[in-house]
């Protein structure tokens, strides 16, 4: 008897361990890409490129705003937003020529930035409660960077990165600002060794940082992708 009970016992605890490396399998897959906002792998394999994308484009400060990086200004004006299904939020920067690169804030890293807004929220209410004027780091938030040249033709070039995203508050307009620093990143990939992405800088107001944190949210990208699942759906269930 007590050998049946420990064999049960035994079975018992090789169970538990299985169903607890499933779940944490399960966990890792959803925070990569969570299927109940995005839509099933399924859904989104019935639509096509054009409409699969949502674009939303973020203005940066002006130029005189801008700090000094290594020896060179930084002239950007503007960054675009585009919500993709199937490489989650994809950022792309511009300035008066096309970077050459995207950020891919894949779910994880998109609910670090969402995270690190609420942060700036408040760091921005007390700031001015009590007109203190600093700059400061908020937060690091790990990314890819996918990289780009025309001499690779189609071959694709993955980096990873850290974004550093610091704070400032001034006396002046606009009174609080974040600054999204992107360090020189090594890029990997065949035919990828001789290249890399420079680094560089954008600073984003509190208004466009609230529409970019309005189009990064679950419940912005949960509308489009429903509404873009249920559009094709309906065109396959009407021509048949």
């Amino acid at each position: 008897m007590r050998y049946i009970t420990i064999l049960a016992l035994i079975f018992n605890c090789a169970v538990s361990s299985s169903d607890v490396k499933n779940t944490t399998t399960a966990t890792k897959k959803e925070r990569i890409r969570n299927s109940a906002i995005w839509g099933t792998e399924e859904d989104v394999k019935i639509l096509v490129d054009l409409e699969g994308v949502e674009s939303e484009s973020i203005e940066t400060l002006e130029t005189q705003f801008n700090e000094i990086l290594e020896t060179e200004f930084i002239t950007q004006k503007k960054f675009y937003l585009d919500t993709d299904l199937w490489k989650s939020v994809v950022t792309q920067s511009s300035a008066e020529i096309q970077s050459n690169y995207f950020i891919q804030w894949e779910d994880e890293s998109r609910n670090e930035f969402l995270t690190c807004y609420k942060k700036y929220l408040e760091w921005e209410n007390i700031a001015k409660k009590q007109k203190d004027y600093f700059s400061k780091n908020l937060c690091t938030i790990p990314v890819q960077l996918e990289f780009y040249k025309e001499e690779l033709g189609n071959k694709v070039c993955l980096g990873n990165s850290n974004i550093e995203l610091i704070f400032s508050s001034y006396s002046i307009a606009p009174f609080t600002e974040l600054q999204f620093v992107i360090p020189e990143t090594k890029v990997n990939g065949e035919g990828c060794s001789n290249f890399k992405i420079d680094k560089e800088s954008y600073r984003v107001g509190s208004n466009e940082l609230k529409k970019m944190a309005r189009v990064m949210s679950d419940d912005s990208i949960k509308k489009f992708s429903s509404s873009a699942i249920a559009k094709k759906k309906k065109i396959n269930a009407t021509y048949k």
